[in-house]
């Protein structure tokens, strides 16, 4: 992709959405509002105008058809000259008062009986058809060279009648009021578009100073919190939820090097003794009893250290398998037993016993995985359970979850160390161990123990009372047939 490319789809600011998306309502309001307006006044014109030539035609069709008996109107119409002027003197009477008012009376046969209309006027209407009666849809209008009209024409009798008024004060009027009304669109949507812009970069300023202060917290200042109470109400689940995830990276960066700084130790302590035992041999020369002495004693950190690091690459992936790829359903009580038969030589080095407790539905997972977890927990309780004791693992339902519980008796472990039992190469005081020596575990199974259950979506808890000591593994139970 370019950079062109890169800047063209690179999506607009919210600021810019906020102000453009205001300015354009506030303007599609104003325009229809002013249209509205120019419209009503348009109507109101016209009909001002219906309302005067209405006037007009009244006043003409009582002067071409007047009453019996009046001026001799029982006189045939156009049968003389004397009635011809007889009907003039009627209309030029009627039409007194109306200006800016014209008309025009032609008879059937297209001769001018009298009028005040322009020339120009009726020759504009002479193409239009008469029309039975005044309406507002009857209307029309005319433009000439230097004025405007609207008129209709009318047949009254036997006469054709156009009837207009000038309507150029109107247009006028309405030209005016369009200007005004436009140019006071403008201002207001300029108004509109500053007054917009304001309120969003008046609203935004907080995103703005959580920016800034977000902006400050690095790798070193983990420890800071965004402070909700300032902030708008739309922003504080986002302040808590960004504090939340603060208070997970600083847990994690925390484990993390506490982790590295456990790893140097750990390795640290066979890498150390192996330089010095062979800086020891290497010192003299040796007979083949001490060098065979020597190989037996490297083999064994060599062996420490390779479990070590097989522990820690499983740790890795259980930690990167929270989404297990494929579950099948996992028969606990069979696991375990056959964990018995795996830890059966041990148990009778010890001097100790193993018993299994209840039954349990099957639950999902990989069954190598979860058989590594309880592995660990009775690995790890059969070396602290005090000779002619017995360890015991129980299996229950509860709820829609099953537990699996490892107990054994023997010294308690201290409230502090509990919330840290299952941290990586942590060890609580090595006094507390029996028969304990160096080949013994490399402070990772609870740790892995806890990966692997998380995996599963569950959870290990530890107790510690009464001279026994509980770990507890819960998972959920299997719901439906699970697909392999």
């Amino acid at each position: 992709m370019t950079t062109r490319e890169a800047v063209t789809r690179r999506p607009l600011s919210l600021a810019l959405r906020i102000t453009a998306s205001t300015a354009f309502a506030t303007m599609l309001v104003l325009v229809v509002y002013a249209w509205q307006i120019s419209r009503s006044l348009d109507q109101h014109f016209a009909l001002q105008d219906l309302g005067e030539l209405r006037a007009m035609s009244q006043s003409l069709s009582r002067a071409l058809i007047p009453s019996p008996g009046a001026d001799g109107a029982d006189a045939a119409q156009g049968a003389d000259p004397a009635t011809e002027q007889q009907v003039v003197r009627r209309l030029s009477t009627a039409v007194m008062g109306h200006h800016g008012v014209y008309f025009s009376v032609t008879t059937a046969g297209g001769k001018a009986v009298y009028g005040t209309a322009p020339a120009e006027l009726v020759a504009l209407a002479s193409g239009h058809p008469a029309a039975p009666g005044l309406a507002l849809d009857a209307l029309n209008i005319w433009s000439g060279s230097q004025q405007t009209w609207r008129g209709a024409v009318l047949l009254i009798g036997s006469e054709r009648v156009v009837v207009a008024i000038n309507m150029d004060f109107h247009l006028g009027y309405l030209r005016q009021l369009r200007i005004g009304l436009w140019a006071g669109t403008l201002v207001a949507c300029a108004l509109a578009i500053a007054a917009a812009a304001f309120a969003v970069r008046w609203g935004l300023a907080p995103v703005r100073r959580l920016s800034a202060r977000i902006g400050e917290i690095d790798s070193e200042a983990l420890h800071l919190r965004l402070d909700p109470s300032p902030t708008p109400a739309e922003l504080q689940p986002l302040v808590k939820s960004f504090n939340a995830m603060l208070e997970r990276l600083q847990q994690s960066f925390v484990r993390l090097s506490d982790f590295s700084a456990d790893i140097a130790h750990e390795l640290r302590t066979p890498v150390t003794n192996l330089t010095t035992q062979t800086q020891v041999m290497l010192s003299k020369p040796r007979g083949a009893d001490d060098y065979r002495e020597l190989a037996y004693s490297s083999l064994e950190e060599l062996d420490r250290m390779t479990r070590m690091i097989g522990d820690m690459l499983f740790l890795a992936q259980a930690d990167h398998a929270r989404r297990l790829p494929a579950l099948d359903p996992v028969d606990l009580a069979h696991e375990v037993r056959m964990l018995f038969d795996y830890f059966e030589a041990l148990a009778e080095d010890r001097g100790v016993t193993m018993t299994l407790e209840g039954e349990c539905a099957p639950v999902p997972g990989d069954p190598l995985m979860l058989r590594r977890a309880a592995g660990n927990l009775i690995s790890n309780g059969l070396r602290h359970t005090p000779r002619g004791q017995c360890l015991t693992v129980r299996l229950r339902a509860s709820g829609t979850s099953i537990d699996l519980i490892v107990e054994n008796p023997g010294p308690e472990i201290a409230a502090e160390h509990l919330p840290r039992l299952f941290d990586r190469f942590y060890r609580v005081d090595p006094a507390r161990r029996y028969q304990a020596d160096k080949g013994d575990g490399t402070g990772l199974g609870l740790a892995i123990a806890q990966s692997v259950i998380q995996a599963h979506g569950g959870r290990v808890s530890a107790h510690s009372g009464n001279g026994l000591t509980r770990f507890t593994i819960s998972l959920p139970a299997l719901q439906q047939p699970v697909t392999t």
